[in-house]
């Protein structure tokens, strides 16, 4: 369980060095599922770095044609084509909410006010019915303290107002806090298992 805590921060890990670890930063601007492959030993990797873009020391953005995948790409870069680090920030937390829930970003197959998933979860969330987001094929699910945590980390990702998101060095934190022993991962490790055919 640990080993697994380890390797799904270290997708984490890999999205902040982008970030705060190069200079000048690189935005990948593609931060999707499709895009974070994992090996036989269940390691993840960033991939497809072919949107990404660079933000040049001293800049705070960048001003770009919009791309990105539908439902990843977060809204004020989508209406102004101003991207930075948070844009990656918002993709981060669609791509929490898909595992938290197993849904796609966009579905147009769901019943409406479903076919969003950021707005269906913030509706959820809102009226507090958190326990229903958990993908029903998990066969343990996750402790109330783990998915309030990776809760916390998804609502402050996808904030709107984008000055307020965390830095990926922060979310790092937040998932690996002293503070909270679980982590996010011994929910992340029961997901994969499920998905493999191993769990329960």
């Amino acid at each position: 369980m640990l080993l697994m805590c380890h390797r799904i921060e270290s997708d984490v890990c890999s999205i902040a060095y982008l970030h705060e670890g190069l200079e000048p930063k690189v935005v990948h601007r593609d931060i999707k599922s499709s895009n974070i492959l994992l090996d036989k030993k269940w390691n993840p990797k960033v991939s497809d770095f072919g949107m990404a873009k660079v933000l040049g020391s001293g800049s705070s953005y960048v001003t770009t044609r919009v791309m990105g995948t539908f439902g990843y790409v977060a809204p004020e870069y989508a209406s102004t084509g101003m991207l930075n680090e948070s844009s990656d920030i918002y993709s981060f937390g669609v791509l929490l909410m898909e595992l938290i829930s197993g849904r796609s970003p966009v579905d147009y197959n769901r019943p409406a006010g479903e076919v969003n998933l950021v707005e269906w979860f913030r509706g959820m969330v809102g009226s507090r019915r958190v326990e229903d987001l958990v993908d029903p094929r998990i066969a343990a699910p996750p402790p109330p303290r783990v998915l309030n945590r990776v809760l916390l980390v998804w609502l402050r990702c996808i904030d709107a107002d984008a000055h307020k998101r965390p830095k990926m060095g922060q979310i790092v934190h937040m998932l690996e806090g002293d503070e909270f022993p679980f982590r996010m991962v011994s929910f992340c490790f029961v997901f994969f298992c499920s998905l493999a055919g191993v769990a329960g």
